[in-house]
């Protein structure tokens, strides 16, 4: 960091109160990362809009992140200004929308789990398949998250995006929006999430919802501390799991970093994994596979941060 840049960083850090050199560590589910030179949890719209115009003018680099349940963070940390969307969050609301839906709206920084509550105590279907989905509600939207047949995609109405250019706010409805797997291009900042959900019977739904979640802790190491699956599925063949399994690597250590033996296509740390145990270990994963099922495994997970 020059000491220009030093300068505007402490002056940005004054103004808005932000906290410095905050290791990511301690703001992702794998654990492992190294310093934020800045770091903001805004609370409100006007908040956020004042940080990202203030880092824009002063050509300050910006990184969104949510509940870091998606993100690898390198050792070396993130340089610039990192925003958590954790604090955007002020309750929920249930609209009617025609004879067969009802709208459920959130801002970015609920807890997904809580959302997917929220719908169950009001006897809304369609999130059952979410469940044990950590992260934040908006995250979980940008990436598209989801199991092998349902996605958040699949339900969102609206998206509020706050423009990353010229902040403003910009509604997109549906049909504007280009889901794919695992990944949702956006201009912008999602604020706030509109879903469409059918009202149902809540007994059935709480059943559907116990269904899915005890499948996913019989089937995936939900309590280890990791990112969720590590790789993108082929469109076919194959899973990266089942590549990852039968290549042998179940269990397999780098440093800290293990594949899980529960599911394959998770990476765990075992407690000192370093982001470059994890990629030293990712590196080996394509390496095997590709040289047994002549694939090329591509992440899911979001990498950020300065590379060595």
């Amino acid at each position: 960091m020059t000491s220009k840049q030093n300068i505007k960083y402490v002056d940005m850090a004054q103004k808005f109160n932000l906290q410095t050199d905050v290791p990511l560590s301690h703001h992702t589910s794998f654990r492992v990362g190294g310093p934020a030179d800045l770091l903001a949890l805004p609370e409100t719209l006007e908040d956020l809009r004042a940080i990202a115009a203030y880092a824009s003018a002063n050509d300050i680099p910006v990184t969104i992140i949510g509940g870091g349940t998606n993100i690898l963070v390198r050792d070396k940390g993130i340089r610039g200004l990192v925003i958590l969307t954790t604090s955007l969050k002020s309750g929920m609301n249930i609209r009617p929308m025609n004879k067969e839906y009802c709208l459920l709206q959130a801002l970015a920084g609920e807890k997904l789990p809580k959302v997917l509550n929220f719908a169950m105590s009001n006897s809304l279907s369609g999130l059952e398949f979410a469940a044990g989905i950590p992260g934040t509600f908006g995250g979980a939207i940008a990436m598209n998250a989801g199991g092998a047949s349902e996605n958040m995609g699949d339900l969102v109405r609206y998206l509020i995006v706050l423009n990353r250019k010229n902040l403003r706010l910009h509604i997109f409805e549906r049909e504007d929006l280009n889901f794919s797997y695992r990944n949702l291009e956006l201009p912008g900042i999602i604020i706030a999430a509109t879903l469409a959900l059918k009202p149902g019977k809540r007994k059935s739904i709480e059943k559907n919802f116990q269904q899915a979640l005890r499948q996913k802790k019989v089937s995936q190491p939900v309590s280890a501390a990791s990112a969720g699956c590590f790789f993108k599925n082929p469109a076919q063949g194959m899973s990266a799991g089942e590549m990852i399994d039968r290549a042998g690597l179940k269990g397999m250590k780098m440093g800290g970093a293990m594949v899980s033996p529960v599911h394959a296509n998770y990476i765990v740390n075992t407690g000192n994994a370093t982001c470059e145990d994890i990629l030293n270990l990712k590196e080996h994963i394509e390496k095997i596979v590709f040289s047994k099922f002549h694939v090329q495994l591509e992440t899911e997970v979001r990498i950020e941060g300065e590379e060595t």
